[in-house]
Formats: C-alpha cells, sequence, structure tokens
C-alpha cells in the first residue's frame, strides 16, 4: 500500500536545509509562475519544502492556495520521486493562476524532474543501488 502522508520528516525545516538546495541545484526546472529545484538526499525518501513570498503574491490566502496546492500534487507523487530534496517556489503571477492552472503547472514540472533524475547518476555516498 502506498503511503499518501504529508508526516514532518518529509518536510524541509531548517534554513540549513532549504540553503543547501538553493545553493547548488542539479535540477533546476522552471514552469511560468512556478521554479522547481531539486538536489539528492541521502535519506531514503524526499522532502519537500514550499517557498511563497509575498512579492510573488500579496494575500495570504493566495500564498495559501498555491502551498496547499504543492503540498497535494507532492503527497501524491512522493512514492515515485526517489530520495530529493525539493523546494517549489512560486513567482509573480502565481496570484492570477486558479487551482488548476496552478496543478497543470506543478504536473508538468514533476514530469520533467522524474524524466531527468531517472538519468542522473546515483548519488555516491548510497548504499543501496538499483543495478540488481
Amino acid at each position: 500500500m502506498e503511503n499518501h502522508q504529508f508526516p514532518r520528516n518529509a518536510r524541509l525545516l531548517l534554513p540549513a536545509q532549504f540553503r543547501a538546495v538553493f545553493d547548488n541545484p542539479p535540477f533546476r526546472f522552471s514552469a511560468g509562475e512556478v521554479l522547481l529545484l531539486a538536489r539528492p538526499n541521502e535519506l531514503g525518501a524526499p522532502r519537500l519544502g514550499v517557498v511563497a513570498p509575498k512579492k510573488a503574491c500579496k494575500l495570504a490566502t493566495g500564498r495559501n492556495r498555491f502551498k496547499r496546492q504543492v503540498r497535494e500534487s507532492y503527497r501524491l507523487r512522493q512514492d515515485a520521486l526517489g530520495e530529493l530534496d525539493i523546494i517549489i517556489l512560486a513567482r509573480g503571477g502565481i496570484a492570477k493562476l486558479d487551482n488548476p492552472g496552478i496543478r497543470q503547472r506543478l504536473d508538468t514540472l514533476w514530469t520533467r524532474l522524474l524524466k531527468r533524475s531517472s538519468k542522473a547518476p546515483a548519488p555516491l555516498l548510497s548504499s543501496a543501488s538499483s543495478s540488481a
């Protein structure tokens, strides 16, 4: 049975965790008003951080709506994402999008990330190898 929860250990929480992804992300994809940054981790599971600055959306309701859409989209796909730390960043114009528009952009980003990360070499420190 797949795990479709979003527990605390599946989130980027500390500034140092966000900084590690922002500093040198090997995966960087943009879909209009949404930017995805990702880098491998050694935890055996993906983690998500969401950034929705006031500059991108002035009203808290719009920022919260964006974050809900991101969390739900991630929650349904987390089993396929592997060992990645992922940040989803809202850009200007996000407030003009409706929920289906946000989901469409997120689907595009997830597809691009899955396609690219499956071609990327496994992290060097990982003891589990998929070449069995």
